[in-house]
């Protein structure tokens, strides 16, 4: 019997810790990228992606983009924390407002002029500005829900706002896995010319990073059904 009463317990106990292992693996992989992304984008030094030389705001919008972006990498996993919304509810609400005013508001407006302006061709244009659109929509909504203390929603608009925010991360993990795989085929198939096999794992990595992130967080989501989910939480 007492198995039996033990055993959703014990279920619970084990959500906790994956959660707890997920939420610090997203951190640091998060605070990871800022650190080595963002910085020579605040440097001034020549970024990866390409410029329109004939648009002279593209480069500063670019620079705006990815500082809005890192705020709301740095920020977002700490709001997955059950420890800091628990024990510092205020902390947790400032940490909150500064990922919606300082990283995903600024992020999502810059990010929609940078999409248009990408050289990466229609396929990439397409999908930054999707995920703009819905990462300032996740965004939205989970402060509409908390604000009217439906607490369960704002969690997941939450989780669905950090999945976006993550694309970031998987993309450039999905761009040298797509170019490590594709190196064999350098010579042959692309003629020894890299930039085109880089254009390819780029834009691949691109549909890669939205839609696998997104797939993955709404399958999470209609696992846990539509009760809270923090109980999991770190």
């Amino acid at each position: 019997m007492s198995a039996t009463l033990t055993a959703p317990h014990q279920a619970a106990l084990k959500r906790r810790r994956r959660g707890r292992i997920a939420v610090v693996v997203v951190a640091v992989a998060s605070v990871a990228i800022v650190l080595s992304a963002v910085p020579p984008y605040l440097a001034g030094m020549e970024p990866r992606v390409g410029i329109r030389e004939n648009v002279p705001v593209h480069l500063p919008i670019l620079v705006a983009h990815a500082a809005a972006g890192g705020v709301a990498l740095l920020v977002g996993p700490f709001q997955f924390f059950g420890s800091i919304r628990r024990k510092h509810p205020k902390v947790h609400r400032t940490l909150g407002r500064l990922y919606l005013l300082g990283g995903i508001l600024p992020g999502a407006l810059t990010g929609i002029v940078v999409a248009v302006l990408t050289t990466a061709g229609p396929i990439a244009l397409v999908c930054f500005v999707f995920l703009d659109v819905f990462w300032l929509y996740t965004a939205v909504r989970a402060y509409r829900a908390v604000r009217a203390r439906d607490f369960a929603a704002h969690e997941r608009w939450m989780l669905r706002s950090m999945a976006a925010t993550f694309a970031a991360v998987m993309l450039r993990v999905y761009l040298g896995l797509f170019i490590a795989v594709q190196l064999p085929l350098l010579d042959g198939f692309y003629g020894s010319d890299f930039e085109a096999l880089f254009s390819v794992a780029y834009t691949a990595a691109i549909v890669g990073s939205i839609v696998l992130n997104l797939l993955f967080i709404e399958i999470y989501l209609r696992r846990m059904g539509s009760g809270r989910i923090s109980a999991g939480a770190a």
